[in-house]
């Protein structure tokens, strides 16, 4: 049974599903360190393997939180532009290359 609740619960292949339709395959895979047909099989229902499981999870709290507010289209630029806050990368390219999620997260959230 999973415990898991609040944002990214659910079943995998729903969120994985959610991203690709709402994100775009090629840059949730790209972010999520997947290939495309990876990501396809996962939101097929055919399961993930624990560390792409919690990648697709972590990427869709950031991304369902700004789509929330502002609309998908918001989160996939935001993974794509390069932010001043996380020293001008763009957080795809960071998510790609193992940074942690947190790091991720605090960028999206806006400064009041």
């Amino acid at each position: 049974m999973d415990a898991r609740t609040g944002i990214g619960a659910g079943p995998i292949e729903v969120i994985a599903g959610w991203l690709a339709t709402n994100i775009g395959a090629r840059l949730v895979a790209y972010a999520a360190a997947m290939s495309r047909s990876e990501l396809m099989r996962i939101a097929h229902g055919e399961g993930a393997e624990p560390a792409a499981d919690e990648r697709l999870r972590n990427l869709f709290a950031v991304c369902s939180y700004m789509a929330v507010a502002d609309g998908p289209g918001t989160a996939h630029d935001f993974l794509l532009e390069p932010n001043a806050e996380l020293d001008g990368r763009a957080p795809a390219e960071l998510l790609h290359d193992g940074a942690s999620p947190e790091q991720v997260w605090l960028a999206a959230v806006p400064t009041f």
